[in-house]
């Protein structure tokens, strides 16, 4: 009898250490309350005008949640849908629709000021705030969830899906001086201050084997030790030491499937995972690899295909 006995404990003393477990993390993922938003079946806004009737329904929305958001009340989570016009700007549409541009931008995975929204459908809320990625994508998206990973863990779970993607929405929260200065950077920067063009984009002899090889990039000539700096604000990917090609080089991932490459360094100044802006800098000017004098082998690539840098920097 005490050995069935023991052996019955055993059974539920397995229960009690393996499967309640299971029923924590089911009950956490039940404390997630989603919100899933389909922007088919959303209210759709026609034209930003006072107008139309659905746009003015949405005016009044919107004042109505700034009202309860002065007075501490809770708001009413509706959304719209609104696809862009051929004139439209994100600028255009947070101004037309009094909602921060930020809180349009966030919810709606825009990753730069200067990303192309006509034919695009959007969700637009009737009130303001920051909507953060569980997932980040952009960099943009990578530096709010940074910030607010432990704010969102004391908080309530009450999570929106937007466009097959789940955040978590703040409030009244607006994007930081730095978080601005990155979104709206929209321009290339050039990555040296003083250069010389050694070797264009395009077809080229191999200046070690003589023979005819496409070139994905461009050199820029420049004294060993100068700064190189990011063309423009975005992720550090990859931080490479060695390669018996590029030598060091860094891989910087920016908005709309861009990334940005910078070979030959001497020095690497940031780490992979790094979320830096425009002109930052990211190592010196080496001749590190396959090099036949210091100077810096600068890519452009679209989705992971080559394009000339020249026809994307800014005019000297």
């Amino acid at each position: 009898m005490i050995k069935r006995f023991s052996i019955i404990s055993s059974v539920f003393l397995f229960i009690a250490i393996f499967i309640q477990p299971i029923f924590s993390q089911q009950d956490s993922e039940l404390a997630k309350n989603i919100i899933t938003l389909d922007e088919k079946k959303l209210p759709r806004i026609p034209q930003l005008s006072s107008r139309d009737e659905v746009f003015k329904q949405f005016c009044d929305d919107v004042e109505f949640n700034y009202r309860q958001h002065a007075g501490g009340k809770q708001l009413n989570a509706q959304f719209y849908a609104y696809t862009a016009q051929k004139d439209d700007t994100l600028m255009k549409i947070a101004a037309r629709c009094v909602i921060p541009y930020e809180t349009i931008a966030t919810a709606n995975a825009i990753a730069n000021v200067d990303d192309l929204l006509n034919g695009r459908t959007l969700v637009i809320p009737t009130f303001s705030g920051i909507f953060v990625c569980e997932q980040p994508a952009s960099s943009i998206e990578i530096l709010l969830e940074k910030k607010y990973a432990l704010t969102i863990e004391k908080k309530s779970k009450t999570w929106y899906t937007i466009h097959d993607r789940l955040f978590y929405f703040l409030p009244g929260e607006r994007f930081s001086p730095t978080e601005r200065a990155f979104f709206l950077d929209a321009d290339f920067k050039m990555p040296l201050d003083s250069f010389w063009l050694s070797s264009a984009y395009g077809m080229r002899k191999n200046p070690f084997s003589g023979d005819m090889q496409f070139h994905r990039g461009i050199d820029l000539a420049a004294p060993e030790g100068v700064p190189v700096y990011s063309c423009k604000g975005g992720s550090v990917t990859n931080c490479v030491y060695n390669n018996p090609v590029y030598g060091n080089y860094v891989i910087i991932r920016h908005n709309n499937g861009m990334e940005s490459v910078y070979a030959h360094l001497s020095n690497i100044a940031v780490s992979t995972g790094d979320v830096i802006l425009g002109r930052t800098q990211i190592g010196l000017v080496g001749q590190t690899g396959l090099a036949t004098g210091p100077h810096l082998h600068f890519e452009i690539r679209v989705n992971g295909v080559s394009t000339d840098p020249s026809r994307l920097l800014p005019k000297r």
